[in-house]
């Protein structure tokens, strides 16, 4: 017989009885995955409660959701409204009311729709807004800005490629905003020396500016080098700024420590050294894509002392400048020499034997080096975290031992396109904190290696194995029984792996990125294992698999809805099976090119029942197969098509090429 409760104990949840702060102090365990938050909150009344005031970060989907979404979180600091496609002022305007007192940054980066009145609504009502990120907002104007600087607390703003802005516009920001600290204008083609020297004269406390790609000379540098707060200049692709345009500048900027001359090809060591003569306190450089690196520019930067990261991405780069480099006092923790033509053995070892503390190392498509510069690099720079050579085509196998058996502490490698073989991968695996491990186009590569790794590296995230072709399911279910908490994988035409890897694969319950692009042997079957075991999965590939068909579809759509990317081209999947997908409120990008059995009618359905979409990817003989009035709406609607000009291989009964939309919309 059921024992009956204490009538003194009906209703009562011990849950309640717990502090607020500890229920608090769990949620933030819990900050990592959204699924385990959700599952916490639908617990009981009071976690429910809980979780409501305790999250103060939003990411939604669609603006329609907003007012529900911010009714019940009340203490929202923090809105992301990227995954909105189109955001109206009315939307602004409720946001502006429901959050005035607890939002402190709103990120607009990827949505349009909006107007000055709706900026000029969250400025006016949100006294504690301190950051806004504008980015790609190409269509707004100097009206905006002016409504933005109604922000008087603002400390962070973010406009790059807001091309429609002018000097008008950001002077109206320096003007109303004294307390920016961080400003970012590039791609903005509109804003010139005016616009930043206002900038400049009236926000004493920048201490970040971007203006990368703007067609300003020197006349505004003097009185940005006066900043006192300044500490990161980004001054990429300033084409007006040349050696005599800075030879006059006699300023010191002793808070200095990162500069970024990239693609400035008219500044030479000359101008560089008049730039820098007073950042004293420089910590790091960037001169991708830049000048030649000769002794006489190296030698020019000798004396920053503190200096520790140097950037010479795509530059050519000369023996003498490199051994000039290593003579340096700096004692330099990271260097990029990624595509530099000029690298050799000989200034690759000047260079690694005497900066021994180097953490990160980039030497990608240095293709003049060899197993000299791999002994000197692990021999010297055993603190290693990170190194990437992809395509360092005469490297031979053997030098891939070395880096194993020296560089332990190693976080990341990449060792893309290279002669690897099993026994580098076996000592590899002794870098037991590697956690991103890139092995695509490994030709010498099998089964044997990647079970090393499953063995070794058990902290492994990604893994990326694109076209390594003789890998099969073994390695990979190595991979997945080692490391539980893989998060991504690439095993794009693996041509043997089967539905086994998936099976396998499943169990790692944190992956989000799924490539299997060209598997021609995975199924639905083993796709339907990922969706019910991996519920974190975002983004899925599976073009060129024909054996996936709507079986498949299926678990997804009712496991996988965080999924936001998917790519389905030349596979089997029906109209039928698309338009399931429909359920999964995340997805938000699908490209279906070469669907035998989809018609235009299926599509139709498919698109309007996707209402999250904003990017899809068809054939252009589509955009004349589908009524415009569809397209128009879509568009409205937040989506849009890239059109692929490629062979349609769908047979089509004449009649019905046209479609009405009557016949698909009530």
């Amino acid at each position: 017989m059921k024992k009956q409760k204490p009538d003194n104990l009906k209703g009562f949840n011990p849950f309640n009885q717990l502090p607020q702060e500890i229920i608090f102090t769990i949620l933030d365990l819990l900050n990592s995955n959204p699924l385990d938050i959700k599952s916490f909150s639908l617990a009981c009344k009071s976690f429910y409660a809980a979780e409501s005031k305790h999250r103060t970060s939003l990411k939604p989907l669609r603006q329609e959701h907003l007012p529900s979404i911010l009714s019940r979180y009340p203490n929202i600091a923090h809105l992301h409204l990227t995954r909105c496609s189109r955001v109206s002022d009315t939307c602004l305007s409720f946001v502006s009311h429901a959050c005035a007192s607890s939002l402190r940054s709103i990120d607009l980066s990827r949505t349009h729709l909006f107007s000055a009145s709706g900026l000029l609504g969250l400025a006016l009502n949100c006294n504690n807004l301190v950051e806004i990120d504008l980015s790609n907002a190409t269509e707004l104007k100097d009206s905006a800005m002016a409504a933005v600087s109604q922000a008087k607390n603002l400390e962070k703003l973010w406009l790059a490629r807001c091309k429609s802005v002018t000097d008008l516009g950001v002077g109206c920001v320096a003007v109303g905003c004294g307390k920016l600290k961080s400003i970012c204008l590039k791609w903005c083609l509109g804003v010139g020396d005016l616009g930043v020297g206002l900038l400049a004269v009236k926000c004493n406390h920048i201490c970040y500016l971007d203006l990368s790609y703007l067609p300003i000379t020197s006349k505004c540098l003097s009185p940005i080098l006066k900043l006192q707060h300044l500490e990161e200049l980004v001054l990429e692709g300033c084409f007006g700024i040349d050696d005599d345009s800075l030879a006059v500048l006699n300023h010191e900027c002793n808070s200095l420590k990162s500069l970024d001359v990239s693609t400035c090809q008219n500044i030479s060591h000359n101008g560089l050294s008049s730039l820098v003569s007073g950042a004293v306190g420089l910590q790091q450089l960037t001169l991708a894509h830049g000048s030649p690196v000769t002794s006489s520019l190296a030698d020019s930067l000798k004396k920053f002392s503190m200096l520790q990261s140097v950037k010479l991405d795509g530059c050519l780069i000369s023996y003498h400048g490199l051994k000039t480099i290593g003579n340096w006092c700096a004692s330099l923790r990271e260097l990029s020499l990624s595509k530099c033509s000029g690298v050799t053995d000989e200034g690759l070892s000047s260079i690694v034997t005497k900066h021994k503390d180097l953490r990160k190392l980039d030497i990608t498509c240095c293709r003049k080096i060899t197993d000299v510069s791999i002994s000197c690099i692990t021999n010297s720079c055993n603190s290693l975290t990170s190194l990437r050579m992809e395509s360092c085509t005469l490297v031979s196998r053997e030098a891939f031992v070395l880096i194993g058996h020296r560089c332990h502490l190693l976080e990341e490698l990449d060792l893309t396109d290279n002669e690897i073989d099993d026994k580098g991968l076996k000592y590899i695996s002794r870098c037991s904190q590697l956690s991103n491990l890139k092995l695509a186009i490994c030709l010498n590569i099998t089964d044997e290696g990647l079970i090393h790794i499953g063995r070794g590296c058990s902290k492994l995230l990604e893994l990326d194995l694109y076209r390594s072709v003789e890998i099969t399911d073994s390695g990979i279910i190595a991979i997945a029984q080692g490391c539980p908490g893989l998060e991504m994988i690439n095993i794009a035409y693996c041509k043997d792996i089967t539905d086994h890897s998936l099976l396998y694969l499943s169990k790692c319950s944190r992956l989000k990125t799924l490539e299997s692009r060209g598997c021609s042997l995975i199924t639905s079957l083993g796709l339907t294992a990922v969706a019910v075991g991996c519920k974190e999965l975002a983004k899925l590939d599976v073009k060129k698999c024909p054996n996936i068909d709507d079986a498949g579809m299926l678990p997804l759509a009712h496991f996988s809805q965080n999924l936001r990317q998917i790519n389905l081209s030349h596979s089997s999947v029906t109209g039928i099976g698309l338009l399931s997908l429909a359920g999964i409120s995340c997805l938000q990008n699908i490209t279906i090119l070469h669907l035998k059995s989809l018609t235009p009618t299926g599509l139709a359905a498919v698109l309007l029942a996707c209402g999250g979409l904003t990017k899809v990817k068809l054939q252009a003989e589509f955009k004349w197969l589908l009524p415009h009035r569809l397209i128009e709406h879509l568009e409205a609607r937040g989506c849009t098509f890239q059109w692929r000009d490629k062979v349609l291989q769908v047979e089509l009964d004449p009649k019905c090429w046209k479609l009405r939309l009557e016949d698909l919309m009530p």
